[in-house]
């Protein structure tokens, strides 16, 4: 309501998180409320996400305070970027070799990491959870975006534009048709615009290789979080006709690149595949029909599908004549 004066003829809008720390707090409540609305989340490699953290703490300071203003409202949507960025509010207290590994670094870059690691552990968790939170947003990888990083292991031309064209046409609810010239013009001139903020921003806070590899150990406590170059789970690539969900999942270790694993079909426990179908595995080749009106598996007794032809579908000796 506060926002509707502006909105003028516009028929979307687009709102953001003030920063990575308030993710697993914020995000499991906006999905319930915005369970229908298409969501965005935007995530950049770990080292330089606390890159940005140190040059935030350089600009403002560690002890930053809010300044008093005269509307609540004002207060609340001016949140600083340096507390939203790298100060965990909600740490990874499952993840038991994690603190251990953070001891190793600076506390500042620490406080980042664990702000970082926080905000996709719960991305995860709610993709994990998909059929019934419904969460199936726009993953977007920054190094895109920023001209960092081609499809692959880092390889490759300039994506940008294209990668800032698709993030548009699933906002914009545009994949189907092309969006205005002017628009792509004026969001390719924005995004110019902030990267050579960035790049000004962080210069002076590089990590050198030494200090990234006890960054990545750390990352690695994890175990589902891809580190280095690699992209984490259904990241969108970029491509003019793009997809929410990769095309196979990995079922190797997440050390190995794609490709060096072994990829199947995910099944659920019921037995269901991605495509909601029931899957069949013969014993040996053969099919059981010991069993009526279901097939037998190396590992599973009968079918949750009862065929009434073949068997009932509950005791008749149990009920009195």
């Amino acid at each position: 309501w506060r926002v509707r004066a502006s909105v003028g003829p516009s028929r979307t809008v687009l709102f953001s998180l003030p920063g990575q720390a308030c993710v697993p707090l914020l995000l499991p409540l906006i999905q319930k409320v915005f369970v229908h609305e298409r969501h965005v989340f935007v995530y950049d490699g770990c080292c330089y996400s606390v890159e940005m953290g140190i040059a935030l703490r350089k600009q403002h300071g560690s002890s930053y305070r809010q300044p008093v203003l005269k509307e609540e409202w004002e207060e609340v949507s001016a949140s600083p970027k340096v507390i939203t960025s790298s100060y965990p509010m909600a740490p990874l207290r499952h993840n038991r070799e994690l603190p251990g590994q953070l001891a190793s670094i600076d506390g500042v870059q620490a406080s980042v990491v664990e702000t970082w690691m926080a905000s996709v552990d719960t991305v995860l968790d709610m993709k994990a959870k998909e059929k019934k939170n419904f969460y199936t947003p726009f993953v977007c990888r920054m190094g895109f975006l920023m001209k960092r990083s081609g499809i692959g292991n880092g390889t490759g031309g300039d994506m940008s534009k294209l990668a800032l064209k698709n993030v548009l046409e699933y906002i914009a609810g545009s994949k189907s048709r092309a969006l205005p010239e002017d628009v792509m013009a004026t969001a390719i001139s924005s995004l110019d615009e902030m990267r050579t903020q960035f790049e000004g921003m962080v210069k002076g806070c590089e990590l050198n290789a030494e200090e990234k590899i006890p960054i990545e150990k750390c990352v690695f406590t994890h175990k589902a979080i891809l580190i280095g170059e690699k992209t984490l789970l259904d990241t969108v690539q970029p491509k003019e006709d793009w997809s929410l969900k990769a095309a196979k999942k990995l079922k190797s270790c997440l050390c190995c690149l794609p490709g060096e694993g072994d990829e199947e079909e995910e099944e659920d426990e019921d037995g269901e595949n991605a495509d909601g179908e029931f899957s069949v595995k013969p014993m040996g080749g053969k099919l059981d029909l010991s069993i009526p009106g279901a097939f037998a598996s190396n590992n599973t007794g009968r079918s949750k599908y009862v065929d009434g032809k073949a068997q009932f579908a509950f005791d008749p000796t149990m009920f009195n004549k």
